[in-house]
């Protein structure tokens, strides 16, 4: 079992497009396979973002403001670092999809299946790690050791519940001043973007993946 964790912004935007009615987000590894995608079925919505921002022909970009009006939409997304990530984890028995977003129902629904294993992918940005991404994987850690408090941890995890247990009260403040990414994206004019990411269970959906497609769990 996986989660796969890009909170700026891949994954806080697929969260906010099934909670808001898209029916399937098809994760695509890059540009070319998108436009493909689309191509193919040209009622699909084509999102996405290089660098940060929307591309000229694409319907949306990555910012989850995006994503209201979304209801009945399958849609096409292709980010610089979440997608790659999720298709790197595609292979996995179980892979959800996790952000701040909806962090404590992808803790509950991992605690009903009960795995004997699970990996936690966080995206980074441009091959770095994402300090946004280890505080949500500490986060769900210690949702999952509050039930369960004999979970043998890797030293990874540990070090993502201990940067959690630190940053855990001020995750807004540290995503908009210290973690670099945020940092970058408020100076791109992304500022909104940042701040919405850091809202903790603002959805009850949890996306699960499913045979090329991310849809919410309970269809």
């Amino acid at each position: 079992m996986a989660v796969g964790i890009d909170v700026l912004r891949a994954t806080s935007t697929i969260v906010t497009a099934l909670a808001n009615g898209a029916t399937a987000i098809i994760p695509a590894s890059s540009l070319g396979e998108a436009r493909k995608i689309k191509r193919k079925n040209p009622a699909v919505l084509l999102a996405g973002e290089r660098e940060g921002f929307k591309l000229p022909d694409f319907d949306l970009g990555n910012s989850p403001f995006e994503f209201f009006d979304v209801k009945g939409k399958e849609i096409v997304i292709t980010t610089s670092n979440g997608t790659k990530l999720i298709n790197f984890l595609k292979d996995s028995r179980y892979l959800y999809i996790a952000s701040f977003l909806n962090i404590s129902a992808v803790a509950m629904e991992i605690q009903k299946l009960e795995p004997s294993e699970l990996g936690i992918g966080c995206a980074g940005s441009g091959g770095e790690v994402g300090l946004e991404d280890v505080l949500c994987a500490g986060a769900l850690i210690k949702f999952l050791l509050s039930s369960n408090p004999d979970l043998e941890l890797t030293d990874s995890a540990l070090i993502a519940l201990e940067l959690f247990n630190r940053y855990g009260g001020e995750i807004e403040k540290t995503m908009s001043t210290i973690a670099s990414h945020g940092r970058k994206l408020i100076m791109k004019g992304f500022e909104k973007d940042v701040h919405f990411c850091a809202k903790i269970d603002l959805f009850s959906t949890v996306p699960v993946y499913r045979e090329g497609k991310i849809v919410r769990n309970d269809l």
